[in-house]
C-alpha cells in the first residue's frame, strides 16, 4: 500500500439564492463575478479575496485531532496574474494570534491546476487569500491531504429523513440529493443512498424511488417513529450502511455539509470511530447566526447550546466556533442533522416511541454520545425564530422530559417536575390559563405510565393538546384602540420590593378585590419572556407575537384559577406518593420498548 491524495472540503462558492445573499460566509474582500461562459468567478485586476470564513476556512487542528491526516494543501485551478497568501489563526492566553507565510506569486495565461502545502505549524483554523495583478478567474478549488491507504476506511452513509405533509421542502431537497450527491461526478456518489420516510403519505413513490433514493410511506408515528423506520430500513436495505444520518425535511443544506462528513469519516482515528458527527443549527430568518451544534440539558431542566451564538460571517467567530466547549454533562445531538454509526443502533437498538421532542436528546444521553462538530457541516433551520408553540413546549417537551429520565436513568440530578411547577406559577399570572392546563397534563400523563404512553396514538395526543394553543388573530383588525409598541415588547422591567409581594402572595390579582386592579390592557410577549411589571395588577392582557403583528387576549378569571389550583394540588399529590412506582415501571421496559420487535410492530411493517 502507497500514499493517496485524498480530498478533505471542497471550496464553496454561492451558487443558490441563499449563499449568494450572504456570500460573506465563503469569503470577504471583493465581490466575485460569476461568467456562464467561462464556468468560473471572475476577480478584476488590483483586488483581493480572502477564503478565512465559516465554508471555505479549514480547521485543521480539529483535523489532526481527528482523524488520521499529517498535511494539508490546496488544490485550485485558477487561471491570471496574483499572489496567494496562507494564513492561519490560533487562540493563545484567550488572544487570537495570526501565523501568516510569504506571498507566492504565480503568473498562468491558462487554467492551470495550482497545489500550496501549508506550512503553518501554531494555527487551529487556516486559509489563504489572492491577490489580483490582472483579472483572475477561479473555477474550483479543494483541501487534501496525503496520507497511507491503509489509514482510509470505508464509509456508506444511509441518509433517512422523515416528512410529514412537507412536500415543497422534501421535493426540493430529494432534488438537491439527486443531483449533487447521489449522481455527481465526486467521489462521495457511490457512498450515499436515501430513505425518505413518509408519515403523512402524501408523497408518490414514483416520482422520488430510483437505485439510490426509496419512499416508506408510513404512519403518523412522529419524528421518533419517522427515523427508527429510516433505520431499520437502513439495515435491512441491500447495501449495510457504516452510518445512517438522521436530517429534518424542511431544512436548507447545502451538499458540501454532506460531501463533508463523508471526507470526514473515512479518515477519522479508530479512537474517535464511534463518535456521532452533529451538524450545526443556523437561524433560517439570520442565516450568518449559529443556534446550536451540539446541545446540553441545563441543571434548570431547560435545554440548549452549548456555545455562544456565534455570527459566522466574522473572521473571530469561525475561530471561537471550532475551540473546544465540550465542559458540561448531558450532551446531545439535534436530529436535525446527525450523523451516528451503525454499531450503536444495532448494539444500542432504537430511539424511544416519545412522538416528537426529545427523542434526539434521551437517544445521545441513553448512548452516552460523543461528538465531532466542524465548521461548514450544517443546516438552516426553518422557521425557527418565530413560531413558539405552547403544546410543544409545555407539554410535549415537559412529559418527555420525565419519560427519558426514568426510562433510561439520566439526569437523575436534575427536577424537571420543579422546572414545570415553577413555569406553572409564571403561566397563571400571565393569565395563561390553558398553558397551565398543559403544564399540569406533562405530569399527569407521565403518571400514567408506560403502557399508555407507549401505544401508538402520539397524533390523537398532539391535536387534543394543540387545539389548546391559544388563537392569535391580527391586531390591527381586532385590537386597533390597543397602543402596541413592539420595541418595547421584549424589554425587562423590575418591579419593586412591595410589587413584588403583592404579585406573589395574590397570584398578581387573582386574590385581591377586583376593583383595585387597573382597567388598562397589559401588551405582554406571548412566548417565553416573562415581565411580572407588564402584568401587573392587570385585569386584561394582550399577549403578542411581534413577528406576525398578532395576539390573544386574556382575561384574568378568579374562577379558572380556582380550578386549575385545585388540578396543580391533585397533580403535584400524586406525583409525590406515586412516582417511584411509575418510573420503576419505565425503567422495567427499557429494554423492550427501544427493541427490533416492538418497533416493527409499533409501525406495523414486516
Amino acid at each position: 500500500m502507497g500514499l493517496v491524495t485524498l480530498k478533505l472540503q471542497n471550496l464553496v462558492f454561492p451558487t443558490n439564492k441563499y449563499l449568494n445573499e450572504h456570500w460573506w460566509l465563503q469569503y470577504r474582500g471583493d465581490r466575485l463575478f460569476y461568467n456562464d461562459e467561462l464556468g468560473g468567478y471572475m476577480l478584476p485586476q488590483y483586488r483581493f479575496v480572502e477564503f478565512f470564513t465559516y465554508f471555505n476556512s479549514f480547521s485543521i487542528k480539529k483535523w489532526k485531532h481527528f482523524t488520521n491526516i499529517t498535511n494539508v494543501s490546496l488544490h485550485l485551478k485558477i487561471k491570471g496574474h496574483f499572489f496567494v497568501n496562507t494564513f492561519g489563526h490560533y487562540i493563545r492566553n484567550n488572544v487570537i494570534e495570526k501565523e501568516i507565510s510569504e506571498d507566492k506569486h504565480y503568473n498562468f495565461p491558462e487554467p492551470t491546476e495550482l497545489v500550496i502545502n501549508f506550512e503553518q505549524e501554531k494555527s487551529s483554523v487556516i486559509s489563504f487569500q489572492i491577490s489580483s495583478l490582472s483579472e483572475c478567474e477561479i473555477y474550483s478549488g479543494y483541501y487534501a491531504t496525503e496520507i497511507d491507504e491503509e489509514q482510509v476506511r470505508n464509509v456508506d452513509i444511509a441518509i433517512a429523513t422523515t416528512t410529514f405533509k412537507k412536500e415543497e421542502f422534501i421535493t426540493k431537497n430529494a432534488e438537491m440529493l439527486k443531483n449533487e450527491i447521489l449522481y455527481c461526478d465526486d467521489e462521495c456518489s457511490d457512498h450515499f443512498y436515501v430513505n425518505i420516510v413518509d408519515n403523512g403519505r402524501t408523497l408518490n413513490p414514483d416520482d422520488f424511488n430510483g437505485s439510490k433514493m426509496h419512499v416508506f410511506p408510513n404512519q403518523n408515528v412522529g419524528g421518533s417513529g419517522g427515523y427508527a423506520r429510516g433505520m431499520i430500513e437502513a439495515l435491512r436495505g441491500e447495501k449495510k450502511p457504516t452510518h445512517v444520518l438522521l436530517m429534518d425535511d424542511d431544512v436548507i443544506i447545502v451538499a458540501e455539509s454532506l460531501k463533508r462528513t463523508f471526507y470526514l469519516l473515512r479518515v477519522v482515528k479508530d479512537e474517535y470511530q464511534d463518535r456521532f458527527v452533529s451538524g450545526a443549527m443556523l437561524y433560517y430568518e439570520k442565516m450568518n447566526v449559529q443556534h446550536e451544534d451540539v446541545g446540553y440539558v441545563h441543571k434548570d431542566g431547560s435545554y440548549g447550546p452549548q456555545k455562544p451564538s456565534f455570527e459566522l460571517q466574522k473572521w473571530d467567530s469561525v475561530v471561537k466556533n471550532e475551540e473546544n466547549y465540550d465542559k458540561f454533562d448531558d450532551h446531545y445531538a439535534g436530529w436535525w442533522y446527525c450523523c451516528i454509526p451503525t454499531t450503536y443502533i444495532e448494539a444500542n437498538k432504537l430511539p424511544l416511541p416519545l412522538f416528537i421532542r426529545g427523542d434526539d436528546v434521551e437517544y445521545s444521553l441513553r448512548n452516552d454520545a460523543k461528538f465531532i462538530t466542524l465548521n461548514g457541516i450544517c443546516i438552516w433551520h426553518m422557521g425557527f425564530v418565530t413560531k413558539y408553540n405552547a403544546a410543544m413546549e409545555l407539554y410535549q417537551v415537559h412529559r418527555n422530559s420525565l419519560i427519558f429520565q426514568a426510562f433510561s436513568g439520566v439526569c437523575q440530578d436534575i427536577d424537571f417536575v420543579k422546572r414545570i411547577t415553577d413555569f406553572y406559577k409564571v403561566e397563571i399570572r400571565r393569565f395563561n390559563y390553558n398553558s397551565c392546563e398543559l403544564l399540569l397534563e406533562s405530569i399527569d400523563d407521565f403518571m400514567k405510565g408506560p403502557d399508555f404512553l407507549f401505544k401508538p396514538e402520539g397524533e390523537r395526543i398532539m391535536k387534543e393538546h394543540g387545539a389548546m394553543n391559544e388563537k392569535l388573530v391580527s391586531i390591527e383588525e381586532n385590537y386597533p384602540d390597543i397602543e402596541v409598541n413592539l420595541d418595547d415588547l421584549y424589554k425587562f422591567e423590575e418591579l419593586g420590593f412591595w410589587q413584588k409581594v403583592f404579585y406573589k402572595i395574590t397570584v398578581n390579582g387573582h386574590l385581591y378585590p377586583k376593583f383595585m386592579l387597573t382597567d388598562d390592557v397589559g401588551v405582554i410577549a406571548y412566548d417565553w419572556f416573562n415581565c411580572p411589571k407588564k402584568q401587573y395588577k392587570r385585569k386584561v392582557l394582550l399577549a403578542v407575537n411581534p413577528y406576525e403583528n398578532t395576539g390573544a387576549m386574556r382575561v384574568l378569571s378568579r374562577k379558572k384559577y380556582l380550578e386549575l389550583r385545585k388540578h396543580y394540588k391533585k397533580t403535584i399529590r400524586n406525583y409525590k406518593r406515586n412516582h417511584k412506582k411509575v418510573e420503576e415501571e419505565f425503567r422495567k421496559k427499557k429494554d423492550e420498548y427501544t427493541s427490533y420487535e416492538f418497533w416493527l410492530n409499533y409501525l406495523g411493517i414486516k
